[in-house]
């Protein structure tokens, strides 16, 4: 697991390829959380070092990663659904509004 920056607010990591559509994809649905105050986005290059840390760590066979709260919510096509549901858990664990 990765630790998360800061307890008080979700933090979505998004580790992403150059000219990756997926990612792209990822982005945009992060942003749009993050525009609605759900979390904190911090994108990450997958050619970094980081990034290439978070890819060993999760396994995960191709971007774009994205991790919440320092663990692995998915890779590849990002899930709206999936990524709604861990953000509705985590509010309910923690007490964070979501």
């Amino acid at each position: 697991m990765i630790e998360p920056m800061n307890s008080e607010v979700v933090e979505a990591v998004l580790v992403e390829a150059v000219a990756c559509h997926l990612c792209d994809d990822a982005a945009q649905l992060l942003a749009h959380a993050e525009r609605e105050g759900k979390l904190r986005v911090r994108r990450v290059a997958l050619e970094s070092d980081e990034g290439r840390a978070i890819a060993r760590a999760t396994r995960a066979p191709m971007p774009p990663i994205v991790l919440i709260d320092g663990e692995l919510l998915g890779w590849g096509r990002l899930s709206r659904g999936k990524l709604d549901r861990r953000l509705t858990h985590l509010a309910a664990r923690t007490g964070r509004a979501s």
